[in-house]
């Protein structure tokens, strides 16, 4: 059989070439004729792994009809999805996660798991092509009948007429969040006559415009910038929730909860169980409330029985020409009957303790009464020949498999079996991840003597010689019955096992400005020093409208600051939850603590200055360019380097190539990718015959780094040693003993590493992980060592972008901003906290062999709490950390939970630092309203390094009345949370706690003085004048023009929006920049009104003005007076061309400050603006600006 090219369309050209083969395979053949033929049901067994993925690629190809693949559980599914994006393109294939469905009472929780499940449900019912790959946990929880999702499908064309407040209706009833500004999926804003949306289908946000009810325009937008792109024809609207209701369903739904809680209330009552009743009254009444006013609300999904005579499951959304994939069906059946035991089980608990009501048990199908049923063709993958009750089997096919061995480094072996293959007439790839790195497989193969070619070979018979091509299959295999063999680069050189990524439609961002000014911010004013913002003031001043800041000083003095004036009002921002004192506006205190605070960071620039100086008069040793294993060795690393990781391992190996010592601080959040750098500044210190150090803050961070030397140098001739109080003092004097004669090269430790009798043959390179963490005499140490040795520090606190420019020639910086690929997302809930939601949560990442975290904060309780578990959830195996046990017995306890001997880690906020125990995806925060968000954010990051998916539960006490600060906390947690992994959050007070790290603890007293911004200006400017920089100071043009010249709350009603456009405009630096703002504002908010288009042109003269040195432009009743920089001098036969331009209105004044006097009687401002701009633009055409210079 000859496969038809348009079949094997749209895949990359190896996964093309490799299905080909499959068509010259007998059982192959045979399978897909059975299907033409009608047969309802095949059974193939023999094969394994990735080769089952490999056959039903070729077979959903062949028959290119959408494919449903099901198999035992989300990781499993993740490796399929995995594989078969070598042969289908990526906006085909879609996992299908398990609803998670939540019954306790929760403010909020992360959507990513509902959105892929909508987008999935979208895909599957279009008539397209696709393959979704699903776990049995998927198929068991039901859906609503599959023609009420489809009711919620909407197409809207360009031209169309539509109502907007109906639209606004319907967006609301599908699900979207009305928000001021659209950044993430499922939100929709109204500005006027534009409305912007996100729907699930896109990958970019679109904005409709109207003119009156026709819809004129729509285009997609960039959710950074908020401008719009390209135009569209037509979108479509698509649900964001699995239910979608129309009125009598709200009302039916109302109905039937209302009689199964009376039931229920009065069986629990003649129970005597009246704690339970009164629980679930209550939490159903709150429910009820706003289930009558057609309200949705988070977690309405547990309510589905009530609202739909049936419900269907997944298999029922699938059109009738799909074909089903069952991965295993022994094990699904087992896996999906044991889920259905744990569902019940759970249910039953629930029920008792007055947390659902009976119907809702229905959210549930039991997997007999729908698996390996329905009117579509399977076709069952099985390794071995079983039964599967209930399974009714028309064909059975046997097709041998062989597991493909590991060959780490026994190229004898590998050769042997290279020889035996090919005397079979088998073909024989190597698969490598990209086009790039099979090059370098071929060449590492041919230092080995075996023959290799790079792709795929247009012959038939390639000869002896292996064939290395671009493709990642989870593992490689022999095929006897297609005499091929295909081998994965991880089984001929060691590789830490790849992550499958979370796939995401849309393009992640981050959050514009947490930092945004609200009403009771404080603020610093760079001359009037702290004062608390009041918000925008619209001030009518001699019949002439302004928005003014009002700010609040100390005692009763208010400060009106025109809004053109904002780029010298900035928020306060000093420690977390610290209150600055008022300046007050009649004394000169401000002055006084600014002066303080200047001397100290001059005495900071000269020291830093003074270290870099003496470092660059050092000769130390220049490390060799790379060579052959560097390359080698780099190619090993199994992800995509980020751009920030790429470009701070350049100037790592710059540093290490000159002959000064090298002193460079790398700085990147958790999981962004800095051991890799550090492991590569390792290995080139290696290749030079020197000696590394690798010096950590604590003995289980020691071993982790240990673990993941020795994995990531395997198959290299390096010898690694870890020291550290978990070996006895004989393998101590051992180590120590290696060290110094040399025979150890690359030593990991605490600071024990720092000891008198660590005595090294030839050091070469210091690494060094969190500084911070040291001693004040280990610093002193370290210190010492950096004039002799080339020394890298790294940290996960983020150092500010201010702060990190301020210091570019004073200090070594990279800074690694970029995330890596999303991986799984962490389900995060933020919910009242409840025993049986936490022994739920717990309980679930225990049943699949996980372990888990609780942080509980109060550390003369945790004791007591630690019963309180025990009690709670009696399986597990409770371990307590905190930091104030005996560092030793610490270091223990999470030593054994490292090693999985305890299954619960009960413990204070001491694991925000460092440590990654893959193994733990499930946390639970204590009172989380009581932490901040950094805390929270760092935490949240100690779950979700796996390949699974991850939990973290943020509780706050049930029935609490919470202060000001932690709602808005939890709001700030809420709104993090709703927009999930794919964002990134400015983490300002955890920004200021990296720059006292980074400058020491006697300078954070200073940034709380004046601010953080406003520190970092002022050490920069310390900076420049030290160096000798002079920055030329162009002195403000003063301008008091009667005109209305603002932003209507009419035009942006967003508070914050609105700040933000004013900060904009008073920011712009060119007549370029105010066209392009001009251009935004009317692409975001429309038509723009009157007084926007004056406050723009003020700008513009304002520009002009100060790039022609004049002074100030003032009107006085009929008249402006515009006055020049005295410096300024003008020819005289200029000044005549300016006058003769304005007939009759232009009067010459001379004396001191040459100027112009300009009769604007009987202007209207539009004119008045205009004739300013005329008279700007004439004298910018005459200025020879290239000679003007201030005095």
């Amino acid at each position: 059989m000859r496969l038809d090219s348009s079949i094997l369309g749209g895949m990359n050209v190896s996964g093309s070439k490799l299905l080909s083969l499959l068509f010259s395979c007998e059982k192959f053949n045979e399978v897909v004729a059975n299907l033409k033929e009608k047969v309802n049901s095949q059974l193939l067994y023999g094969m394994d792994g990735s080769q089952k993925n490999y056959f039903l690629s070729g077979v959903k190809k062949s028959s290119q009809r959408p494919a449903l693949v099901v198999t035992t559980h989300l990781e499993r599914a993740e490796e399929i999805y995995g594989d078969l994006l070598n042969f289908f393109p990526e906006e085909k294939v879609m996992v299908f996660p398990p609803r998670e469905n939540i019954y306790h009472e929760t403010l909020t929780y992360s959507k990513e798991v509902a959105e892929q499940r909508m987008a999935v449900l979208e895909k599957v019912l279009k008539k397209e092509d696709w393959v979704v790959v699903a776990p049995v946990a998927s198929l068991l929880s039901l859906l609503p009948p599959r023609n009420s999702w489809e009711r919620g499908f909407q197409r809207i064309k360009k031209g169309e007429k539509a109502d907007l407040d109906l639209l606004k209706g319907i967006l609301s009833g599908l699900g979207y969040e009305r928000v001021p500004l659209v950044e993430g999926g499922g939100q929709f804003s109204i500005r006027g006559g534009i409305l912007d949306f996100f729907p699930l289908s896109s990958t970019r946000p679109l904005r409709m415009e109207f003119f009156d009810d026709e819809v004129e325009s729509i285009r997609e937008f960039d959710p950074v910038s908020q401008r719009s792109e390209r135009d569209k024809e037509e979108v479509n609207l698509s649900p964001l929730r699995e239910m979608v209701l129309q009125g009598e369903e709200f009302q039916r739904g109302v109905r039937e909860i209302e009689k199964d809680l009376r039931e229920r209330l009065s069986y629990l009552n003649k129970a005597g169980n009246r704690k339970s009743g009164k629980k679930l009254s209550e939490k159903i009444e709150k429910h009820l409330e706003k289930l009558k006013e057609g309200i949705y609300f988070e977690g309405i999904e547990q309510y589905l029985p009530y609202f739909f005579p049936y419900l269907q499951t997944f298999l029922d959304y699938l059109r009738e020409n799909t074909l089903v994939f069952w991965d295993e069906p022994l094990h699904i059946s087992e896996n999906g009957e044991k889920l259905w035991q744990e569902i019940k089980e759970n249910n039953s608990s629930l029920l008792a303790e007055g947390i659902i009501l009976p119907r809702q048990e229905g959210l549930y199908g039991r997997p007999e009464e729908f698996l390996f049923k329905g009117n579509y063709q399977q076709v069952s993958f099985s390794l071995l020949m079983s039964k599967i009750p209930g399974f009714k089997i028309d064909k059975i096919i046997n097709i041998p498999n062989k597991t493909m061995s590991r060959f780490y480094g026994k190229w004898d072996i590998l050769e042997e079996e290279l020889k035996h293959w090919f005397r079979e007439g088998y073909r024989v790839f190597i698969m490598a991840s990209t086009s790039q790195r099979c090059g370098e497989v071929v060449q590492f193969l041919e230092r080995q003597n075996i023959k290799a070619v790079t792709g795929l070979s247009k012959e038939e018979d390639p000869g002896e010689r292996v064939e290395v091509i671009p493709c990642s299959l989870e593992n490689g295999f022999v095929f006897p019955h297609l005499k091929l063999a295909l081998i994965g680069e991880q089984e001929i050189i060691p590789q830490r096992k790849k992550k499958r990524v979370w796939k995401s439609s849309r393009e992640g961002v981050r959050i514009s400005d947490y930092h945004e000014l609200e009403i009771g911010d404080y603020v610093v004013h760079e001359h009037h020093g702290i004062g608390q913002y009041l918000g925008v003031r619209t001030l009518e001043i001699n019949g002439v409208n302004r928005d003014y800041l009002c700010l609040k000083y100390g005692g009763e003095d208010k400060l009106f600051i025109p809004t053109d004036q904002m780029d010298l009002v900035r928020k306060y921002i000093g420690g977390e939850g610290k209150k600055p004192r008022l300046h007050s506006l009649d004394s000169n205190e401000w002055t006084r603590v600014k002066n303080r605070v200047k001397e100290s960071v001059q005495k900071l620039a000269r020291e830093l200055l003074s270290l870099y100086a003496s470092r660059q008069a050092v000769e130390g040793h220049a490390f060799s360019t790379d060579h052959q294993w560097q390359r080698d060795f780099e190619a090993r690393f199994p992800y995509q380097e980020t751009e920030d990781q790429l470009k701070a391992i350049i100037e790592v190996k710059e540093d290490m190539e000159k002959s000064r010592p090298m002193d460079r601080l790398i700085c990147g959040d958790v999981g962004y990718g800095k051991t890799e750098v550090a492991m590569r500044a390792a290995f080139k210190g290696v290749m030079d015959g020197k000696q590394v150090a690798f010096l950590v803050p604590t003995t289980i961070l020691a071993q982790q780094h240990y673990q993941s030397f020795k994995e990531r140098f395997a198959g290299f001739p390096v010898n690694i040693e870890v020291i550290s109080r978990f070996k006895t003092p004989a393998q101590q004097k051992e180590i120590l003993r290696q060290i110094k004669s040399g025979w150890t090269d690359v030593i990991i430790g605490t600071h024990r590493l720092l000891s008198s009798d660590v005595s090294f043959k030839d050091l070469g390179l210091l690494i060094v992980d969190e500084e911070q963490r040291f001693g004040v005499r280990h610093k002193e140490k370290l210190k010492m060592l950096r004039r002799e040795v080339d020394v890298l520090t790294m940290t996960a606190t983020p150092i500010p972008r201010t702060l990190h420019m301020s210091l570019v020639g004073v200090r070594d910086l990279s800074v690694i901003e970029t995330p890596p690929e999303n991986r799984y997302p962490i389900q995060t809930y933020v919910a009242e906290y409840s025993e049986s939601l936490i022994r739920e949560a717990l309980l679930r990442e225990l049943n699949r062999g996980g372990q888990a975290f609780f942080v509980y904060n109060r550390v003369e309780t945790i004791e007591k709490w630690g019963k309180k578990l025990k009690e709670l959830i009696p399986e597990a195996r409770i371990a307590i950390g905190h930091g104030q046990m005996p560092e030793s017995k610490l270091e223990k306890v999470m030593f054994h939970f490292l090693n999985k001997d305890y299954d619960l880690l009960l413990c204070s906020t001491i694991i925000e630092a460092g440590l990654d125990i893959p193994n733990v995806n499930t946390m639970v925060i204590y009172d989380a309203d009581k932490m901040g968000l950094a805390q929270l954010y760092q935490l949240k990051g100690r779950v979700g390094r796996s390949s699974r998916l991850a939990y973290a539960y943020l509780t706050y006490q049930k029935d609490k009345v919470l202060s000001q600060v932690a709602e808005k906390r939890l709001q700030a947690i809420k709104e993090f949370t709703e927009l999930g992994s794919g964002f990134k959050i400015a983490l300002r007070d955890l920004e200021i706690r990296g720059a006292g790290n980074l400058l020491g603890p006697e300078q954070h007293g200073f940034m709380e003085a004046v601010g953080f911004d406003l520190y970092c200006q002022l050490l920069e400017q310390s900076i420049r004048e030290m160096k000798g920089i002079q920055k030329e100071e162009v002195p403000e043009t003063k301008i008091e023009l009667n005109v209305n010249a603002y932003v209507p709350s009419q035009y942006i009603t967003h508070h914050s929006q609105k700040m933000q456009v004013y900060q904009r405009i008073a920011s712009l630096g060119s007549q370029e920049e105010v066209q392009e703002m001009e251009k935004e504002l009317e692409d975001r908010y429309g038509r723009i009104p009157p007084p926007v288009e004056n406050l723009l042109a003020v700008t513009r003269i304002k520009l002009y003005s100060q790039g022609l040195f004049i002074n100030s432009i003032v009107q006085d009743k009929d008249k402006v007076v515009i006055k020049f920089h005295p410096s300024y001098k003008p020819a005289g036969e200029d000044l005549l061309k300016i006058t003769s331009k304005f007939p009759g209105q232009l009067t010459l004044l001379t004396g001191k400050q040459t100027g112009f006097r300009l009769n604007t009687a009987g202007c209207r401002e539009e004119s008045l603006l205009e004739r300013l701009l005329f008279f700007c633009r004439e004298i910018y055409a005459l200025a020879d600006k290239e000679t003007i210079t201030y005095n």
